[in-house]
């Protein structure tokens, strides 16, 4: 979760705090070394509340819509949710943070939270990460290039001062092999170029005019790193040093191949596949590589494996990748191809798959090879001569709007009539609460949660409770609440950014959040779109069922925003916060960060893929719902490895697993803190908010009775605020009655429930699985 924190906020008075923290100097590291004494600052936070989480419908007759019983689309992705202009209520606005005149936009949407984002940001030297390499422009004293590492699992730097480990992170600034020119010698004579702009791929060129330049594809999972000269006489440098370079025999006529050794003793490979009609010779020279000649179209690549199967791959490689996916049954499936270009013997590219696509991978992600290479922070990659990766993951198949467990021997939701009397007399009083003035703030996140938490206690007065006294009672004053946002007369209004291309609060950069620049935007809105999914399932079965109808637009600008399928929708970029390569969202927008993009709160990007799936299954839409399903299958992977630990767990390392959580996941960096304080209660919880339906299918029972057991049991009698509740009510994933004990036994108070919190949805959701 990137949270920033307002300015002056009334009902929740947060103090401002500066902008992100974007960089930390390691110095210019020439070869490998640690800095263990070096901790990864991280920007402060302040919550004067816990973060809030959802109530929960609970019923004992299922309310499965058919919308996801069965999708038989062969395309989940095939089509874009609208291709209208957002509406006229968001004021046309240009971003403060501009695009940079290298960055080539192409009258499309920019995408900000996506992994090339440093390079389109401020002077464009902070590292991308593609996994498993980093590149980041290097202006050195001589020369202008882009540097190229490769992070070895032996080279990471661990905290030494805690027991586990409070950090990890790959070390930033090791030049194995820095791309150049003999032409680039100079910072204001070089720039770097940015173009085709994707959600799986861009183009990067450092360029000393339009017909001479580098063109360096930026693409997640690429298994060389590949440089394409034009008109320039190629030049390599290593600031760890060059000891030896070696001809081999080459794997295919028109390419040239070498072993590099560095002074590290790690080997590299390097191809060069030289165009017809040309010829170029490579030479050490004073500690560098050079060229004899100037070349068009010469394409280098280079990998640091010596794995002769990669052979097989050398002349072909990926300038982008796209995305398909379908549901069958309780199984999604999703295909990353990549589209190549060169050739080579085997057909094929070479692509390094991270540890939750191995897991899952089908028959289509062929030719794995022996060879290995870490990811900063995401365990080991495999190798694999393939233009494709699919995997194929379970689903949720049986979840929507009710109750849902994956503890072993329940069944759906039952409720006793004792348990129905307690949720009743809970109800009894949230329903008379103010909703229109408690969602009164000026933040998008916060107003969401309080919306979710209202929503879910209709559901349950609703489907649980069938008490249509309270739903007449509740659904208008939740109507009229959401109906300050979607006229757009909230506190901060909400604008079209036309620069980047998304709905933004118009707040400043202090606040909501950082959600004006474009953080957080699937948190903030996925709540708004669960809510309003809810209100329009009620509506449909208890009011006129109009509500759908005359919001739909509204909600789906939302949905477009942070999630929007297809390239077809030209006002926003495509999925902008989920990542379909590394399995989970970023959260961080549009502001340079020295480890990367990052996430803090994986619940609640279940919960943004959650509301996709809601909203698809009211509004009819089997491909939403689908994509929703497919994410959350994912996530229930990608979080298992990276986000969540299992004592199990072999991706990540031994020693850090001993934190149960990650805390904030960053590209080259997981911290286990929240960006609001160090207590344990919010580095665990950050993680389980808000407890929906979806969560049983991630946080596993085994999971939850680990973390409980290990971390949370011995601090939760100290713990007299908010966040004894959502304590408590994810205590129920694994051991539902002492949930409900706590939330219906007379000691509870008021004062345990979190301000997203009800009391109605604690005792709903834990007494449906008694």
């Amino acid at each position: 979760m990137w949270h920033w924190i307002p300015a002056n906020t009334g009902h929740y008075s947060r103090p401002a705090i500066p902008p992100p923290y974007a960089r930390y100097d390691m110095g210019n590291v020439s070869a490998p070394h640690r800095r263990d004494e070096y901790v990864p600052p991280i920007p402060p936070r302040n919550y004067a509340a816990p973060p809030p989480l959802p109530p929960r419908p609970g019923n004992e007759i299922t309310n499965a819509d058919p919308a996801t019983a069965k999708n038989d689309m062969s395309n989940l992705f095939s089509a874009p949710l609208s291709t209208d202009a957002p509406l006229s209520e968001f004021k046309r606005v240009q971003h403060k943070v501009g695009l940079l005149s290298s960055v080539r936009k192409d009258d499309k949407p920019v995408p900000t939270n996506k992994f090339y984002a440093n390079f389109l940001l401020d002077d464009q030297t902070l590292p991308v990460w593609t996994q498993p390499y980093s590149l980041w422009m290097d202006k050195d004293k001589s020369y202008v290039g882009m540097a190229v590492s490769q992070i070895r699992a032996d080279q990471r730097v661990f905290d030494t001062h805690n027991k586990p480990p409070r950090f990890f992170f790959a070390p930033r600034g090791i030049r194995s092999v820095v791309f150049s020119a003999t032409e680039l010698t100079s910072s204001d004579g070089t720039s770097l170029q940015m173009r085709d702009l994707k959600h799986l791929s861009a183009q990067a060129r450092l360029a000393k005019s339009d017909k001479e330049y580098i063109q360096f594809p930026l693409v997640q999972g690429m298994g060389f790193v590949t440089a394409i000269y034009y008109n320039l006489v190629p030049k390599l440098y290593s600031p760890v040093g060059f000891k030896s370079i070696d001809g081999q025999t080459s794997p295919r006529s028109g390419i040239n191949k070498y072993r590099i050794q560095l002074q590290d003793n790690v080997t590299w490979t390097l191809y060069v596949t030289v165009p017809e009609g040309q010829s170029l010779t490579l030479a050490l020279q004073n500690g560098a590589i050079v060229g004899d000649k100037g070349v068009n179209g010469c394409v280098f690549q280079i990998v640091p494996s010596t794995e002769d199967d990669i052979d097989r791959a050398a002349g072909c490689y990926p300038i982008d990748g796209s995305l398909s996916g379908s549901i069958d049954g309780s199984n999604g499936t999703y295909t990353l191809t990549y589209t190549t270009r060169g050739s080579s013997n085997g057909g094929t590219t070479l692509m390094y798959a991270l540890p939750h696509h191995v897991e899952y991978a089908t028959s289509k992600t062929t030719g794995k090879i022996n060879s290995t290479l870490a990811a900063t922070v995401l365990g080991n990659m495999q190798g694999y001569l393939t233009n494709v990766i699919e995997v194929k993951v379970p689903i949720p198949s049986g979840l929507s709007f009710d109750p849902y467990t994956t503890i072993s021997g329940k069944q759906g939701p039952q409720y006793s009539d004792e348990v129905k009397q307690k949720i009743r007399e809970a109800a009894d009083k949230e329903v008379n609460n103010d909703v229109s003035s408690e969602s009164d703030l000026d933040s998008m996140y916060y107003s969401g949660k309080i919306l979710l938490k209202y929503a879910w206690v209709l559901y349950v007065c609703q489907y649980v409770l069938r008490d249509s006294d309270k739903v007449s009672k509740l659904m208008p004053k939740l109507k009229d609440a959401l109906g300050r946002f979607i006229s757009n007369k909230q506190q901060l209004p909400l604008y079209y950014d036309t620069t980047w291309n998304g709905i933004i609060s118009s707040g400043s950069i202090y606040q909501d959040f950082g959600n004006p620049y474009y953080n957080d935007h699937h948190f903030h809105y996925g709540y708004h779109v669960a809510a309003a999914a809810i209100l329009a399932k009620v509506d449909g079965d208890a009011g006129d069922g109009k509500w759908l109808g005359e919001n739909k637009n509204w909600v789906e600008n939302l949905i477009r925003d942070y999630a929007n399928p297809h390239e077809d929708d030209k006002y926003f970029p495509v999925f902008r916060s989920f990542d379909w390569f590394t399995g989970h969202s970023w959260a961080k927008g549009v502001f340079e960060s020295g480890d990367g993009k990052d996430q803090e709160s994986s619940s609640e990007d279940v919960n943004a893929a959650y509301a996709l799936k809601l909203w698809g299954q009211v509004t009819n839409n089997s491909n939403l719902a689908g994509i929703g399903d497919l994410m959350i299958g994912i996530l229930r992977t990608s979080l298992n490895h990276y986000f969540l630990y299992l004592d199990d767990n072999k991706t990540m390392p031994e020693a850090f697993i001993k934190n149960k959580v990650s805390g904030i996941l960053f590209d080259n960096k997981v911290d286990h803190a929240t960006y609001f304080g160090a207590e344990p209660q919010y580095i665990h919880m950050i993680h389980a908010i808000p407890i929906i339906p979806a969560s049983s299918f991630v946080r596993s029972p085994k999971f939850v009775r680990e973390e409980w057991d290990q971390k949370l049991s011995s601090i939760v009698d100290g713990v007299q605020d908010g966040w004894k509740g959502l304590l408590m009510l994810n205590l129920a994933l694994t051991d539902p009655r002492a949930s409900y004990e706590f939330f219906s036994g007379s000691g509870f108070q008021d004062k345990y429930l979190d301000n997203g919190q009800s009391k109605t949805w604690s005792l709903a959701y834990s007494g449906a699985f008694l």
